[in-house]
């Protein structure tokens, strides 16, 4: 319990000096409450491949969002959506968009997990921009401290077929961080 308030505390701290913005969501399983959730977006500059067509350069915003403090130990729900900053040239229909997004973590621990599950929900008409929600990974904190996460490959698969893959330019910027006690 008083573990459970410190971290809480430290939280706390955290969005005050560095005035994060967060939502709340349930708390897990045996705790009581809602918990703080830290949501950040990276644009991100990639190269994107659909074979046989010759790559181009585009940007896409990578938004991830998490409880922005955990335990160690403790299974994390990672959320991405992955927003075009370029309009689409013809109509997409619903769910007609398949896609993953990878989180490169950094700090307290290294790896990379994959969110999966992204997809436009409705009808995107030529000229607008894309958006593709619902991608999750979990994760499982190893260590105590700060915990980073930066996007990585995109890749995607369209109804007809074609599969994209986006891999950054250069290193991109941390979306987001959360606290591992």
């Amino acid at each position: 319990m008083i573990r459970s308030r410190a971290l809480t505390g430290f939280a706390a701290i955290a969005v005050a000096v560095l005035g994060v913005v967060s939502t709340t969501q349930p708390a897990a399983a045996g705790e009581s409450g809602t918990q703080p959730v830290i949501t950040g977006t990276s644009t991100v500059a990639y190269n994107c491949v659909e074979e046989p067509y010759p790559g181009g350069d585009t940007t896409f915003d990578v938004t991830f969002s998490a409880p922005l403090a955990v335990r160690v130990g403790s299974k994390v729900t990672l959320r991405a959506t992955v927003k075009a900053t370029v309009t689409i040239p013809i109509d997409v229909p619903a769910n007609g968009v398949d896609g993953s997004v990878e989180a490169l973590l950094s700090g307290s621990q290294s790896g990379v997990v994959t969110a999966t599950g992204l997809t436009n929900t409705a009808i995107v008409p030529a000229g607008e921009l894309m958006t593709l929600t619902g991608g999750t990974a979990t994760v499982t904190p190893t260590a105590r401290g700060v915990l980073r996460f930066t996007p990585g490959v995109l890749e995607s698969t369209n109804w007809l077929g074609q599969h994209l893959v986006c891999t950054p330019t250069a290193t991109p910027a941390t979306a987001i961080f959360i606290l591992v006690g």
